[in-house]
């Protein structure tokens, strides 16, 4: 009895023994298969395909955190980008700003015309010619006030001079614009520039002729004027409406002009600049008219 309780218990340590041999084996084939395969030699065996697919776990979870950072910046983005502005149809009645002309003759031929500008400018005067339908006008300066031309008017007059006022009709003209509140604000500012640019030069000119101004100090000012100019051409370039284009190619031509004067002034003489300036504003003031005219 002893010996078969004996064998019994040997067979047990045996297979007990046998066990733990597999598990072992098992255990350092998988070490040395991990070693082969990450080692430089197992990389030429079996290539990236089994490193890969080694690390699979590992690289989908960095994938899924790469994908839900990348989701959070989209929702980031859009609840940082500004809604679009809400459309409106903006439309504004722009009266017309009367000028109050001195006219030193009225010309059916036009080459007369310019002739006796020519002789106006000699004088120191504007000496500019505008083509009023079938009939070509000298003028020689203007006036923001009636009583300022009706002045100047009696002392050419007194001095033997041929001259008459012509003032400027009030007009009023309707510009529409379909587009944003941005859009329409950069309208309104256009407008009033539009009438200030030509105020500005008279009251410029006036000033130097009494010497309140100097030559540096009416271009500092004009400097300004075309500055304004130029920040609302651009502003317009971001406004799609045909309808404000006859504002925009206004603003554009005082801004031209300006620019002219400005780099050519330091090549006229001193007792020429006041006719100089005052070309330049009845350049504009022309401008100003011919905008309203139109249909």
């Amino acid at each position: 009895m002893e010996y078969k309780h004996h064998g019994v218990a040997r067979k047990q340590h045996t297979k007990s023994g046998g066990a733990g041999t597999v598990l072992f084996i098992i255990l350092s084939l998988f070490l040395i298969a991990g070693i082969v395969v990450f080692s430089p030699i197992g990389d030429r065996i079996f290539g990236k395909p089994a490193a890969e697919l080694l690390s699979c776990g590992t690289q989908n979870k960095e994938d899924d955190e790469i994908v839900s950072a990348l989701k959070n910046q989209d929702k980031q983005q859009e609840t940082a980008q500004p809604s679009p502005s809400e459309m409106i149809r903006k439309e504004l009645n722009v009266e017309e700003t009367p000028f109050y002309i001195l006219q030193m003759g009225a010309f059916l031929n036009e080459e007369d015309a310019v002739q006796h500008a020519d002789e106006i400018q000699r004088l120191g005067a504007g000496g500019t010619v505008f083509m009023d339908g079938s009939v070509f006008r000298v003028f020689a300066a203007a006036y923001t006030s009636e009583e300022s031309l009706m002045k100047v008017h009696a002392q050419v007059r007194n001095d033997g001079f041929e001259a008459s006022p012509y003032i400027t009709e009030r007009k009023l003209l309707k510009i529409t614009l379909d587009g944003d509140k941005d859009a329409a604000e950069i309208l309104e500012k256009a407008v009033q520039l539009m009438h200030e640019v030509p105020t500005v030069l008279s009251d410029l000119c006036i000033a130097y002729d009494k010497g309140e101004r100097d030559i540096r100090k009416v271009c500092e000012e004009l400097e300004k004027e075309r500055e304004n100019c130029e920040t609302c051409i651009s502003a317009f370039k971001t406004i799609r409406s045909s309808s404000i284009r006859p504002v925009s190619d206004l603003l554009m031509e005082y801004q031209q002009k300006i620019s002219t004067f400005l780099r050519e002034h330091d090549t006229i003489k001193e007792k020429m600049l006041s006719g100089a300036l005052k070309r330049l504003q009845l350049s504009v003031i022309t401008d100003y008219i011919l905008f309203f005219d139109q249909e």
